[in-house]
């Protein structure tokens, strides 16, 4: 008496009624179309791998080494980092335009124009100005009548401020309250 197939053997080549049997038992085999069989692969999935991961780096340290060093124009050098109080505001001309920039808020932000006397105030951490207007750190109105403050683009590199006046986002819509002003 011999014994039975094991389920791994492949069976006899002339059971399978269509396609390679691979190492499936033979009911599976005939229904080889709808399933994937199981068998070694060849050099070429690992040589598509290396090909793969050499094309990712490629394109990847090109971009990364591009992506570093200061802004490009229309950003402007507006002097050091340190001339701005950390925990406050500093005022900068870039370009002919009064820029109000903000570092006391934990984020650096700038606003292009800003109202006269217009500054930060630690105590609300809110930008203030004398006529009893306030905004947010983010430049939306929030008392008094008015507009909210127009964003600039703004970052830092390497201890020195770059800014482009024109660049920033849309300001936010006014949302005046009943905010009062603490400094």
């Amino acid at each position: 008496m011999t014994p039975p197939p094991s389920p791994s053997a492949p069976p006899p080549a002339d059971d399978a009624e269509f396609g390679p049997g691979g190492y499936l038992p033979q009911r599976a085999a005939q229904r080889a179309r709808k399933i994937v069989l199981r068998e070694q692969m060849g050099v070429h999935w690992p040589i598509a791998a290396v090909v793969a991961g050499v094309l990712t780096l490629a394109i990847t340290v090109p971009l990364v080494l591009s992506s570093t060093g200061a802004p490009d124009p229309p950003f402007v050098d507006a002097g050091p980092l340190a001339a701005i109080d950390p925990a406050g505001d500093g005022l900068v001309d870039v370009d002919g335009t009064e820029v109000l920039v903000v570092r006391g808020g934990g984020v650096l932000r700038a606003f292009a124009d800003p109202p006269d006397g217009a500054r930060w105030c630690p105590t609300s951490r809110r930008v203030e100005a004398p006529d009893g207007r306030v905004w947010t750190a983010q430049g939306r109105l929030i008392a008094g009548d008015g507009e909210s403050l127009q964003p600039a683009a703004v970052t830092a590199y390497e201890g020195a401020l770059y800014i482009d006046p024109a660049g920033g986002s849309d300001a936010l819509p006014p949302n005046p309250g009943t905010q009062t002003p603490a400094c």
